[in-house]
């Protein structure tokens, strides 16, 4: 035992003084508050759940990005009863689905509520990437790109087949059941 006490201790410039006693060199005590310092930074900064933001040429290059898989996009905002009610139905679909199905979420909140985004992202622990709509531009620009028929409600979600296209639009609230016979016809 003794042995690997002089080892930790060259390495580390820990030394035992007894069972449950020891002595930091001045180096060690340095190097403990640092990496003790940097610990409880890394700790008090969780990991964003957000994806990153997109505006409408984003959200073209992430569905995209998805080629070979159908994707349902749905936007989606905190202040919106229905979305919050139609979100675990999502999480659920994607488990369903697996690698066949992408989905994607786009928050629509406003910037200052960043903040509950994270909350409700947190709680709800979602399986597929979610992003927050970027500020600023003109909201109906966003809309148009999305869907020309769009009238910006929410929820609203995109059905995009395997080879990229979009297939289906789905406005206002849907249950699993309507996602998950809309998905199925696409992945037959």
């Amino acid at each position: 035992m003794h042995d690997q006490e002089s080892l930790i201790g060259k390495v580390t410039g820990v030394r035992w003084k007894g069972p449950f006693t020891f002595h930091l060199s001045p180096r060690a005590t340095i190097r403990t508050f640092a990496l003790l310092f940097c610990l409880s930074a890394v700790a008090a900064t969780p990991a964003s759940r957000i994806a990153g933001e997109v505006d409408a040429r984003g959200l073209v290059d992430a569905v995209g990005g998805y080629k070979g898989r159908v994707v349902l996009v749905n936007f989606w905002a905190t202040w919106c009863v229905p979305c919050r009610e139609e979100f675990p139905s999502l999480v659920r679909l994607q488990r369903a689905h697996g690698s066949r199905l992408q989905v994607v979420g786009v928050s629509t909140d406003f910037a200052r509520e960043r903040p509950g985004v994270e909350k409700f992202l947190a709680e709800q622990q979602p399986n597929f990437p979610n992003y927050h709509k970027r500020a600023g531009g003109d909201d109906e620009d966003f809309i148009e790109a999305v869907d020309p028929k769009w009238g910006g409600e929410l929820p609203f979600s995109v059905l995009y087949g395997r080879d990229g296209r979009k297939v289906r639009v789905l406005s206002g609230q849907q249950s699993y059941a309507d996602f998950d016979r809309e998905v199925r016809k696409l992945l037959r």
